[in-house]
């Protein structure tokens, strides 16, 4: 197919707005709003002002941008009103459409796409087929994504270092802090699937400096704290085999999720005392998280050990505590990690009836019917009964239902 084909092929995707090389200021306004609205929507607080502006920045430059928010938009459209309707299943399928015609199109044309759009573009793909179609599809995309990453990487020389081995090693806290919203997109994705799927991080993080909490912004739209994230990181790096030093031990991990305390966010959507009762309680319930990883994921003892068990009754309170609220969509992964470690009955029955409802536009980023089933079979293999299970069971039912 030639070029101008994949072009056209692009164009025949029904925008809400002009997107055509001359679009002008007007419509440019239009997309950037309907994309902030429905971030609005989605993630029940307006995204930080930086990472509007430079959203809005690389509109202006990349057309292939444009069309995947635009296609993302009406593909949420769809997805809450009928997941099922002829419509909604077109959209999916222009995904993949948009996906090979933008590699054709770097390839073929580097020239019209700069590497910041084409990342960009490529992670609002991902989003969209993870929380479309489901995670391995999505972790492709990532996959595919992580060569620009890498070369937007190397062009600053804060951000990366190479390793006595010849590897290259990005410093975290220069990325997860960096001003550039396409960096660290594919940072909080990466720690994300590492996580949940219980793979390798695609990248060899450094862990030598703090991260810039004033910078940090996307955490906060996912309403995970930076601290946080950073030490889920390392649990990764160290899970995946990292020569990068220095890597904490898990006792020094430990003890920083202990001493954390949440950091005052301010946040029109907050104002009421529900609001900041429902952060607070997903804040809370990230410390559980991340202690539960580190005791299952790096000391390797069983879900029957009692701290593992403390922070799963912790979790499950603070999930009651928001049931009824909207943020509770924002406890995906609490309710993924207490089914792993859920050793009664009651308590993996609530997590069956959670996960189900993560799905159409009711989720985090993830679907929860996938990972309902990966839990099913670890209960009844690993776990069948109540019985013990460790964290490389969750990872073998893992491969089993959900192959990469």
């Amino acid at each position: 197919m030639q070029l101008r084909d994949n072009v056209q092929t692009l164009r025949s995707i029904p925008l809400p707005v002009d997107a055509t090389q001359t679009m002008r200021e007007e419509h440019f306004s239009l997309v950037l709003h309907e994309y902030h609205s429905q971030l609005v929507s989605y993630f029940f607080m307006p995204p930080p002002l930086p990472i509007c502006s430079h959203v809005g920045a690389q509109l202006k430059k990349s057309k292939t941008t444009i069309w995947a928010i635009c296609l993302g938009a009406k593909l949420f459209k769809s997805l809450s009103e009928n997941p099922h309707s002829t419509m909604a299943l077109r959209y999916i399928g222009w995904l993949d459409k948009l996906e090979e015609d933008l590699d054709f199109i770097f390839n073929n044309s580097p020239q019209q796409i700069n590497a910041a759009g084409r990342l960009l573009t490529q992670l609002e793909i991902v989003f969209l087929k993870f929380m479309s179609i489901g995670i391995i599809s999505g972790y492709i995309v990532l996959q595919k994504a992580l060569p620009g990453f890498l070369s937007m990487i190397a062009a600053d020389s804060d951000s990366c270092t190479e390793h006595p081995g010849g590897s290259l090693v990005v410093s975290f806290a220069h990325t997860f802090g960096a001003p550039r919203y396409e960096i660290k997109r594919f940072v909080m994705y990466d720690i994300a699937t590492s996580l949940v799927l219980g793979v390798p991080p695609l990248v060899e993080y450094g862990y030598d400096s703090e991260c810039d909490l004033i910078s940090y912004g996307l955490g906060q739209l996912h309403r995970i704290p930076a601290p946080l994230v950073e030490i889920i990181s390392q649990v990764n790096s160290w899970r995946g085999g990292s020569r990068v030093t220095p890597l904490d031990d898990w006792r020094n991990l430990e003890r920083r999720v202990l001493a954390w305390q949440p950091r005052p966010i301010v946040s029109e959507t907050e104002g009421s005392n529900t609001g900041k009762t429902g952060r607070l309680a997903i804040h809370e319930g990230w410390r559980h998280v991340t202690l539960i990883y580190i005791y299952m994921g790096m000391c390797g003892v069983s879900s029957h050990d009692p701290r593992v068990q403390s922070s799963i009754a912790r979790i499950v309170k603070l999930g009651e505590a928001v049931a009824n609220l909207p943020v509770g969509v924002h406890m995906f992964v609490h309710f993924l990690i207490v089914g792993i470690g859920a050793r009664c009955e009651q308590h993996r029955s609530i997590v069956r009836k959670k996960l189900a409802s993560f799905k159409g536009s009711h989720i985090w980023t993830f679907r929860g019917p996938k990972f309902a089933q990966i839990l099913e079979h670890l209960w009844q293999s690993a776990g069948a009964g109540g019985a013990p299970v460790t964290w490389e069971d969750y990872v073998r039912s893992r491969c089993i239902v959900a192959p990469l």
